[in-house]
């Protein structure tokens, strides 16, 4: 895209910057190349290569905004200024009105009236101007409206006031069948998808793209309607497409037009087009909105501008300076900059768009180059990063499978069986919810992992895969966390997923159980919590069968994992034929302490087991069996574990029958028959003793 420096000295110091290689250096410093300078006899001339994202910078003063921010020195005059000019006459309001029917579409459409123009030649100087830039001058009236498109990025169109029917503009929709002909020449036939502009009888111009020939301006035109207005960029590059039409008008508003720039733009032409033709301006700016545009805003913080450009020196005085610049207006709050970002910049939307700004500013030469720190190769700068690395090798090593689920879930569908979990675990009460979700049934971030496993198991299931064993470490959503440290939403979660028969043994053993379940909790949490710090409670939630779930804790109160069975609910509404489990630890919750490796050798002497069965209260919990055992400190006794529990038929209400398998064995010499005995006989009377358990005669 070409631009005069005569165009830009209106508005920069061309000499005291350098001229056009100063310009260029400024220009690419700002990330905007300039391809070639070209010498031509009505000056010099830049090639700028404009990416599609910066609209704001198709126009001299957008160009000369960026120079005078580059290079630290105000521009001449205020770019966003623009006098009104000598006005007489009945008013706009007066004289024309304005309908817009379809206000999502055209969100502002902006009117002046010149009355008594003699449309000739505009001045020698503009029509240089415009030829040294590839744009022919045409006459007073339409090379003023050129002016306005290239000096500030704003487009316009001219009408004749006197070929509109019933003196109006109505913004519409194109009506099926209807056609065209535009100032070209050739005749569009129009989809009802065009955006068009109409007066009381016919369209008249192709909105954002080009005017119709039927109400072109000539040099028999009295009397000027100027229009500048703001169209919706998806129509606009639609209709262009589909119809071959590419033009400078189009080119600006399908990458997004500065709603702000049509009142300062119809002053700017208006004037032009009053001084070229001897015109009268008449009094007033008809100014119609459709629907509103919000401005965005987004907090800049000093810890980000920092981290991201690995300078400390960084200020938020400098980005405030800095953005001032540029035209975004910035209130500081603490450690941080609430900025209003202008509507010409389209492309900036949030935090590290504004920072990349304020480095465009700084200069990214100016940023240090040095290698990022870091500990010894394989090292962790973040300790929690340490603790699901090992946790997934873990979780594969017992044969699970790592899955990814999405994030996005329904707090009220999905996570409901699992809300007195979340309540355990102190989750926020409201979910943060998604601004735009890409499925409008999943509007919320997910505050857990297991609702992802679920779908993954189903999904397995409904493709014939009924062994299934699944693993996912990621982040839940949950915490009450602030706009400012996005972070602080987060926490860390590992879980697992298991279904029918995961893992077959040659000798045909049955299916995983829920104490399989738990078991790879307590393997997943061994490196840092033993199984023997571990406190396991039984708990109910909705997703989980009664009595066939228990939460772990490292200290009262303080949740470290769930694990449960499926209840038939659950396995009902995702088709699932087989006993599932599901389990999720709490990587924040887990402490990171670690424990010491203790290597023994392996046993030199044979072990001898027992079993034990009783009768006990359904009420009394394996847990309290097992510390019962640890605290007796039976000598030889290695391990004690449950191998059958019986409720039902055959035994009193309220009672379970267990058995335990008892594991004797001493390192130094092989036990006896009769010692293990004696062993077990003390056993079974202190839990008959502490416990309250009965053992059958």
């Amino acid at each position: 895209m070409k631009f005069s420096l005569d165009w830009l000295d209106d508005y920069l110091d061309v000499a005291a910057r350098g001229g056009a290689e100063g310009l260029r250096a400024a220009l690419e410093q700002a990330g905007l190349p300039v391809e070639t300078i070209e010498r031509t006899a009505d000056g010099e001339v830049l090639d700028v290569e404009i990416t599609p994202n910066r609209p704001d910078a198709m126009s001299h003063r957008g160009l000369a905004r960026d120079i005078a921010a580059m290079t630290g020195v105000p521009p001449r005059v205020d770019l966003d200024e623009f006098p009104d000019p000598p006005e007489s006459g009945e008013t706009t309001e007066h004289l024309t009105s304005v309908v817009i029917s379809v206000p999502r579409l055209c969100r502002r459409f902006g009117v002046r009236m010149v009355r008594d123009v003699a449309n000739g030649a505009a001045p020698e100087k503009i029509r240089r101007r415009l030829e040294s830039i590839g744009a022919k001058p045409i006459s007073a009236v339409v090379d003023a409206t050129n002016v306005g498109l290239w000096d500030m990025g704003q487009p316009l169109h001219a009408f004749d006031f006197d070929k509109l029917s019933g003196g109006l503009l109505i913004v519409r929709k194109a009506r099926r069948g209807e056609t065209l002909v535009t100032l070209d020449g050739v005749e569009r036939k129009l989809e009802p998808s065009d955006l068009v502009v109409a007066d009381a009888d016919r369209a008249i111009s192709l909105a954002g793209i080009m005017g119709g020939l039927e109400t072109a301006v000539t040099e028999q035109t009295r009397n000027v309607l100027l229009e500048a207005a703001w169209w919706d960029p998806v129509t606009i590059r639609r209709t262009s497409r589909r119809l071959s039409m590419h033009t400078d008008a189009s080119h600006r508003f399908e990458r997004g037009a500065n709603l702000d720039a049509i009142p300062g733009a119809l002053r700017l032409a208006a004037g032009l087009v009053a001084a070229w033709t001897g015109g009268r301006v008449a009094p007033g700016l008809l100014d119609a909105h459709g629907a509103p545009f919000r401005v965005r805003r987004a907090p800049l913080r000093l810890s980000r501008l920092r981290l991201v450009a690995g300078d400390e020196s960084l200020t938020l005085d400098f980005a405030e300076e800095a953005l001032g610049r540029l035209g975004f207006s910035s209130e500081r709050r603490g450690k941080h900059l609430a900025v209003a970002i202008p509507l010409f910049r389209q492309d900036v939307r949030r935090e590290d768009d504004l920072i990349e700004e304020v480095l465009r500013i700084h200069g990214y030469q100016n940023l240090p180059s040095r290698l990022p720190v870091s500990g010894a190769p394989g090292g962790y700068l973040e300790p929690m990063r340490e603790v699901e690395d090992r946790m997934t090798d873990l979780a594969v090593s017992a044969g699970f499978y790592e899955t990814m689920s999405v994030p996005f879930v329904s707090r009220a569908a999905d996570e409901a069986p699992f809300a007195t979990w979340l309540a355990a675990t102190g989750a926020a009460a409201e979910s943060l919810r998604l601004t735009n979700p890409l499925d409008a049934g999943k509007p919320d971030l997910r505050s857990t992992l297991l609702p992802g496993l679920l779908d993954a198991l189903e999904r397995n299931a409904r493709h014939g895969r009924r062994e299934t064993a699944l693993f996912e470490v990621g982040r839940v959503f949950d915490r009450p966390g602030h706009p400012e440290e996005p972070r602080s939403y987060e926490s860390r979660r590992a879980a697992f997923a298991l279904s029918g028969d995961a893992r077959p043994h040659w000798s045909g053993g049955s299916a995983p159980g829920f104490f399989d379940a738990k078991g790879h909790v307590e393997r997943l949490l061994q490196p840092w919590v033993p199984a023997a710090r571990l406190t396991w409670k039984s708990f109910a939630a909705p997703a989980f069968a009664p009595g066939a779930a228990a939460v772990a804790e490292t200290s009262p109160s303080s949740p470290v994992a769930v694990v449960g069975m499926l209840s038939s609910e659950e396995r009902s509404r995702r088709h699932l034929s087989d006993a599932s489990f599901l389990a999720e630890i709490r990587i924040d919750a887990i402490p990171l302490a670690g424990v010491a490796s203790r290597f023994e050798p392996w046993p030199a002497y044979p072990s001898i087991e027992a079993d034990l069965s009783f009768l006990q209260e359904r009420a009394l919990s394996w847990d309290e069996v097992a510390r019962f055992l640890g605290r007796e400190r039976i000598p030889s006794l290695e391990a004690a574990r449950i191998v059958d529990r019986w409720e039902g038929e055959g035994l009193p209400a309220g009672k379970v029958k267990t058995t335990l398998r008892l594991v004797f064995r001493s390192p130094d010499r092989t036990l006896s028959q009769e010692e293990v005995n004696a062993s077990v006989q003390k056993i079974a009377e202190e839990l008959s003793y502490r416990l309250g358990v009965v053992f059958e005669r």
